[in-house]
């Protein structure tokens, strides 16, 4: 089987389970080592930036209370 074939049908696996299984699935297997997880990121960029989304800009992680808004004089 060639590597183009192999990493095609990796992926395939992968898109077929649900999206919580799937994002644990990849987080376990970038995980175990160094190589592991340049081999997902290399390869599988997809999975690999829905697996390690940054927070996106401009939405509260729900932590810090909500600014008030600021008064505008009339």
């Amino acid at each position: 089987m060639s590597e183009i074939h192999l990493i095609k049908a990796i992926a395939l696996r992968y898109k077929e389970m649900p999206r919580n299984k799937r994002v644990a699935s990849i987080r376990e297997f970038a995980a175990r080592s160094a190589a592991d997880k340049r081999f997902i990121r290399r390869y599988f960029p997809d999975l690999y930036s829905e697996a390690f989304r940054s927070p996106k800009s401009g939405r509260c992680s729900g932590l810090t209370p909500p600014r008030a808004r600021r008064a505008v004089p009339r």
